[in-house]
């Protein structure tokens, strides 16, 4: 134990000697997420803002003039009128319009007749805040004419609505916040000890072979599993110290970042409790050992830290497609799904976060995880073992 100990010791103290390793392994894990929060708060208040402050030009065909007026009692639309309906489409793709609304030519016999009439709306689907705007004054317009025919009538609005439904929310707002904003959690810890333990695996099979050191290292009276095993460790500590800062970060973010609302800050100060922290560290423990030991089985043959890449990048896939769909709905944390690595941890975090984990479901997870962790340690060891391959 004392010897690797030893190899632990040698192999920190090597990485963390090189300025980048400090700075991508400590001080960008830590403010990247703070800097992400506020930086996508005060975005969206701009953008919201600059949408807002923005003037639509709206082109009316046969629009009856109290819906133009209303339309011009906001200052920020600007009308067209057209006599007929022409290509809108040319119009709003050149942006000389937004929008254009198409009242029939019979519009008053209609409404007199208390008709239901077919107004055309010509817009972009992608522009959110114009349809938005728009889509307001129709319903507004829209809900004036009803009252109107609700007094002509002589009918009462309650007549017309037949019920009301009352939703009573059963599930507390931890639960329902944790559900739906859970999955980012371990795409973001996730990612970021895939990118600490790529660095140093490289570095230290790779980096040690183009540094001529790596054969210094085989000739110590250590044995090899040894040394495969600390540099295991080393890597992976470099792939969780991240992941855990991140952590920090968005403790950090959450309660000293102005703009978050209350009740979710309140949230998110539930979920993120001693308890759950310590859950979901537990499962990244034996996740980072894994990667650590699968990068090194794979770039143990590599010769160079461009070839070293190479091979390890393709294994970004087989952890991004598992976490995006750890977030879809529909896909639930079951015993279906309990053993498939990636997925499981989203799915799982997911649960903790909203304090509903099983945990009979999460022993088996956490089981799984230390299984593969295993089989990665071993698969390295016999990459490792290969003379011809580390001494190549």
């Amino acid at each position: 134990m004392n010897e690797l100990f030893i190899i632990i010791k040698k192999e920190l103290t090597e990485l963390l000697r090189d300025k980048k390793t400090i700075i991508n392994s400590i001080v960008l894990p830590t403010l990247l997420v703070p800097i992400l929060i506020f930086g996508m708060i005060k975005v969206t208040e701009m953008i919201n803002k600059s949408e807002q402050e923005k003037s639509i030009e709206i082109g009316l065909v046969n629009a009856p003039e109290d819906f133009t007026q209303l339309v011009q009692s906001d200052t920020l639309n600007k009308i067209t009128t057209y006599e007929e309906s022409i290509d809108f489409k040319t119009l709003i793709s050149d942006e000389t319009i937004q929008t254009a609304i198409v009242f029939p030519r019979d519009w008053k016999r209609q409404m007199d007749s208390l008709e239901s009439a077919n107004v055309q709306i010509f817009r972009n689907g992608t522009k959110d805040n114009v349809n938005g705007r728009v889509s307001k004054m129709l319903d507004a317009y829209a809900a004036g004419i009803k009252q109107k025919r609700m007094s002509q009538l002589q009918i009462s609005s309650e007549k017309l609505t037949p019920f009301v439904q009352s939703y009573q929310e059963v599930s507390e707002q931890k639960e329902l916040i944790g559900k739906r904003v859970g999955g980012f959690i371990p795409y973001l810890f996730i990612l970021t000890m895939w990118g600490g333990c790529l660095l140093a695996s490289i570095d230290l099979v790779t980096g040690e072979k183009e540094r001529k050191t790596i054969e210094t290292t085989l000739s110590l009276p250590v044995s090899k599993f040894k040394v495969l095993l600390g540099k295991t460790l080393v890597a992976s500590i470099l792939g969780f110290i991240p992941a855990l800062l991140n952590l920090v970060g968005l403790i950090i973010g959450l309660k000293f970042i102005d703009g978050i609302p209350d009740m979710f800050k309140t949230a998110i100060n539930q979920m993120l409790n001693f308890e759950s922290i310590t859950m979901i560290m537990l499962l990244l423990i034996p996740f980072a050992i894994f990667l650590a030991g699968l990068i090194i089985a794979l770039v143990a043959g590599a010769t160079s830290f461009k070839e070293a890449q190479s091979k390890a990048s393709p294994i970004i896939m087989l952890i991004i497609i598992p976490l995006v769909l750890a977030m879809m709905p529909g896909i639930e944390f079951t015993w279906y799904t309990v053993f498939i690595p990636v997925l499981n941890i989203g799915l799982g975090v997911k649960e903790i976060m909203a304090g509903t984990i099983d945990l009979g479901l999460y022993a088996a997870m956490l089981i799984s995880l230390i299984v593969i962790a295993v089989g990665a340690i071993y698969f390295s060891y016999k990459k490792f073992s290969d003379e011809s391959a580390i001494l190549s």
